[in-house]
């Protein structure tokens, strides 16, 4: 389940993009889409700027984890189908193990209203990694 529709504009340490939740998503139940669930945008712009990064290093595009969040501020409880969304991800720090944090956030461009923001905690096995390792970390998810 894609919900990104455009990448706007992409840095080494930042990316934009953006979305317009329909009907259609699966996230959404009975017409409405909490924005606990929206936070999952958030996460796609993350995985879209390491997509984005290891094309433009000619390297092959790899598995990633969005394994918690800090200080996730939401500031209404449903998102207005429809609505164009604009996601903006800002790396903050990575390892050279694949953990990283990136603040993160979710605003109407209908309305202009920040509807999440916060801190996304991830996790990128490296490619480098050798296979058997690679296989029992991603089993795990």
């Amino acid at each position: 389940m894609v919900m990104l529709e455009k990448i706007t504009d992409f840095g080494d340490n930042f990316l934009i993009a953006e979305a317009t939740p329909t009907e259609a998503c699966l996230l959404v139940k009975n017409g409405e889409l909490p924005t606990y669930m929206a936070a999952e945008i958030m996460a796609q712009g993350i995985a879209a700027w390491a997509g984005c990064k290891c094309m433009k290093a000619g390297q092959p595009i790899s598995l990633g984890y969005w394994i918690g969040s800090r200080k996730l501020k939401f500031y209404t409880p449903l998102v207005t189908l429809g609505h164009r969304l604009q996601i903006r991800i800002q790396l903050s720090i990575e390892d050279a193990t694949g953990f990283g944090v990136f603040d993160c956030s979710l605003t109407d461009l209908d309305t202009e209203q920040v509807l999440i923001e916060g801190a996304l905690n991830v996790y990128r096995p490296q490619v480098n990694t050798d296979k058997k390792t690679h296989r029992k970390l991603t089993a795990l998810f």
